[in-house]
This record gives structure tokens, C-alpha cells and sequence, in this order.
């Protein structure tokens, strides 16, 4: 095991322990952190994880990553790599839209790839009544899914794919969606927003900016971003949103965070999950373009979930709706899958991560009936005279990871015999980083 290594430290007391505070510096700090996501790119680490204003789920939250080329010795300064608009950057502000929950994954052309779930200025699933439900979010034009924003009125509009703004009456409007971001001009001049509230603000400084006079539905979104360097540099966050949602998701469609997997056969599967199940977002052309299967909505599993491909099936793991058995479901092809059966691994209510490593399936999770005592279950499979998968034998021995607070974590591997894990041993704010090696 190696020494634990600290890779994301908040600063402020509001959000961690005093003594631990003194732990942030210029190279792995911010006010809070949350959610780890963690992959081996060609043998470089790649750590992302929620920078926020405060330990909400809400607020100013964007992206950092640090990278380590050394097995996770020694990391990187920390880089920001994502903001979102935001009206106050201050902390515990909720006048922002926020991104929450990355999962990454390596494509087989090595690109990294990562999901994000983002929310207009609200607070996110936390206050649903915030949320628009009977406004759509896209609407189909010229063949495809174009998004949907709203006047003050109620009256729709659609965003075209060079950003022009056309009303219900199909007619050109003087507007123009002219970023990612959702800024919004109108004849040429900056009008605000369209992720956050109010109508205007006091001034655009860059860094904060004001609602404009036509807005996008508040719900959950998916955006995309890719690294062609090991995590160096990465794209500008991609709304894929359209070509995943189905109306019978509501108003929430999420990334479920860690890591996705990428099958031998190059698919790139991302777990995510809405109200009514979860969900198999996949991709064929290495993060491209993303699928999701509109005949089979929902996979058989619950909630966040994390998967690994085995010898003969992709096996799912899900987050248990109280302290028990881990709900397993299988897929031939990461698209449809069986309904979750619970089984092996017991864990209180809280994400987990999954890996193969060998012929081990390595699983990362609180043991306790809380979210503490972090360990690594291991499980091999079981194999029939005719040596065809008869089902997973579990170890009575987990690795453990540490006896106190463990909450989420995400598992990649260093080499064929060492896994690393990225994990919250604190409520908020403090992510760190250790070795294990598996026999």
C-alpha cells in the first residue's frame, strides 16, 4: 500500500474540519470539493472532481482534474477545466448553474472521455419545485433535435445548430445563442443567459454575468468533453442531451459519476439514471456521438451505478436503496439488461466503483451500515464443467481502504497486480488517493 496521498483539499472551515483546512494549497485546493472520477490514460492518472463554492449539491460548481505520470507519487497543480455561467461565484451563492458528477472513460483510440450532468440556475433535484416540468427541452426540426427555450411568456422558441434563435412561427428572430455557455445576443449585443435567472444584471465581467430575456427549461442536462492529451487539455463542454432524453424521464436525466467502461469491442458505455430506472448511454465512435436505446429505456439496475465487462456478460452493479445486498444486472451488450437481482456485496446506500483486474472484479464501497469503513471486496468468477460462468464467488476477506468516514470513490488500475482508488474520506472537501495490491 502506498502512502495516502491528498489530491483535492477545500480551505474553508464552513465545509471541513479546521485542522484539515491547513492541507490546502495552490496545488490542490478550492473552497470544497466532491465526487472523485478517476482513469489510467496510456499510463497517465487522470483525478476529476467537483470544485464547489460550498459542500452543496447546488451553487458554483465546476471541474478540476490533476494528473500524475508516476502511478499517483506525485500530481499536477490542480486545473480548472470547466466553468459554468453564473450570476455569484461566492461561496454558498445558489445564483449559478453548476455542473456535478463526472465519469470518465478511456475510448480506444485513448481519448478521454467524460459525462457531466449540468443544471441551469437552481438547486438541482434538491428543490424540484425549482424544476420545469411542462416546459420540453428540445423539439424536432428539419430532422433533428433542436433545444427549446422560453420567453417570459411561455412562448417557445429553438436554437439552431449555428446558434440562430427561430420562434414557433419557424421565422428568424434577432437572437443568437452564441456559445456552449448559453450566452445570448440580440442584433449583435450581449443580452444575458439563457442558464440563468432575472432579466439583466448589474454588469458581464466575464466571470459573472445575468439572466437573459429567453431561458432554458430548468432540468438536468448531459454535456460531453473529451482529452486527446492524458488530460493536459481538454474541449469545451458538448450539450448531448438531445439524443439521450426520452419524455418518460421528466425532468431528470443524470450521469451516474466514477468511471464508464470501455468494452473490448471499443463500445464506450456511461451509467446514468433518472426517476423511473436507470440508464445505458453508449457510444461507438469513440465519444463522438452518443446513443441511447429508445425500445429499452432503462437497464434492470438502480440508481448510480458502475459496471465491468466479464468473460461472458457485462455485469452492473447498482447503490442500494438501504444498508444491504449489492443489486446485480447482466447485458450481452451494455444496452439491454436483465432485472438487478441483490447479491454478494452488502453497502450501505452510496455509489460504488467497479474494475476487472485480471480475473478479479474489484468493487470499492463503504462496509458499515453508514457511509464508513472503506474497503475493496474481491470476487472472481465461477466456472461450470463446461466452463461456461455459473456466477461470482466473493472473497470472506475485503481489502480494507480505511475504518473511519468513506463515501464516494472510483477505482482505476496501475499495473496487473495494483489497483489505485480515489476516495471521500471526509463528508465534504477532502479526496485523497492510495495504492493497494491485490494478490
Amino acid at each position: 500500500m502506498a502512502d495516502k496521498k491528498l489530491i483535492f483539499c477545500g480551505n474553508s472551515p464552513a465545509y471541513l474540519k479546521e485542522e484539515l483546512t491547513k492541507e490546502s494549497n495552490e496545488s490542490n485546493g478550492a473552497t470544497a470539493f466532491r465526487i472523485p472520477s478517476l482513469v489510467n490514460a496510456g499510463g497517465t492518472l487522470v483525478a476529476v472532481a467537483d470544485k464547489a463554492s460550498s459542500g452543496d449539491d447546488w451553487g458554483f460548481i465546476e471541474l478540476a482534474v490533476r494528473t500524475s505520470e508516476d502511478g499517483g507519487k506525485t500530481w499536477s497543480d490542480i486545473k480548472t477545466i470547466a466553468t459554468p455561467p453564473a450570476r455569484e461565484t461566492t461561496p454558498g451563492t445558489t445564483s449559478s448553474a453548476f455542473f456535478i458528477d463526472p465519469c470518465m472513460s478511456v475510448a480506444a483510440n485513448g481519448d478521454i472521455v467524460m459525462l457531466v450532468t449540468f443544471f441551469p440556475e437552481c438547486k438541482g433535484i434538491h428543490d424540484r419545485n425549482m424544476l420545469d416540468k411542462k416546459k420540453i427541452a428540445y423539439a424536432s426540426f428539419d430532422g433533428k433535435n433542436r433545444q427549446v427555450i422560453y420567453d417570459r411568456d411561455g412562448n417557445y422558441y429553438m436554437v439552431l445548430e449555428d446558434g440562430t434563435v427561430i420562434d414557433a412561427a419557424k421565422k428568424k428572430t434577432p437572437y443568437k445563442v452564441t456559445d456552449w455557455k448559453g450566452s445570448l445576443e440580440k442584433d449583435g449585443e450581449y443580452v444575458g443567459n439563457i442558464y440563468l435567472n432575472g432579466e439583466k444584471g448589474r454588469e458581464h465581467s466575464g466571470e459573472t454575468t445575468f439572466g437573459a430575456p429567453l431561458k432554458a427549461p430548468k432540468r438536468s442536462y448531459i454535456f460531453a468533453l473529451k482529452s486527446t492529451d492524458k488530460g493536459a487539455t481538454w474541449s469545451e463542454p458538448k450539450d448531448i442531451t438531445a439524443d439521450l432524453l426520452s419524455p418518460e424521464d421528466g425532468v431528470f436525466l443524470a450521469v451516474a459519476p466514477g468511471s464508464g467502461l470501455t468494452l473490448k469491442s471499443g463500445r464506450i458505455i456511461m451509467p446514468a439514471y433518472s426517476f423511473k430506472g436507470t440508464a445505458a448511454i453508449y457510444s461507438d465512435d469513440n465519444g463522438e456521438t452518443w446513443n441511447r436505446l429508445k425500445q429499452a429505456l432503462y437497464t434492470g439496475n438502480i440508481d448510480e451505478w458502475c459496471a465491468i465487462e466479464g468473460p461472458d456478460k457485462i455485469y452492473s452493479f447498482g447503490r442500494a436503496r438501504k444498508y444491504g445486498k449489492t443489486p446485480v444486472a447482466v447485458s450481452d451488450n451494455g444496452i439491454i439488461w436483465s432485472k438487478a437481482k441483490a447479491e454478494g456485496v452488502k453497502a450501505p446506500k452510496c455509489q460504488k466503483s467497479a474494475l476487472m483486474l485480471g480475473d478479479k472484479i474489484l468493487i470499492s464501497h463503504p462496509s458499515g451500515k453508514k457511509r464508513e469503513k472503506g474497503v475493496i471486496s474481491v470476487g472472481t468468477f465461477v466456472y461450470d464443467k463446461k466452463q461456461n460462468v455459473k456466477g461470482i464467488k466473493w472473497s470472506k476477506e475485503d481489502i480494507i481502504i480505511n475504518d473511519g468516514f468513506f463515501a464516494y470513490s472510483c477505482l482505476a488500475p496501475i499495473d496487473s497486480n495494483t489497483v489505485g482508488v480515489l476516495y471521500e474520506d471526509e463528508p465534504s472537501s477532502h479526496i485523497v488517493f492510495e495504492t493497494f495490491k491485490i494478490s
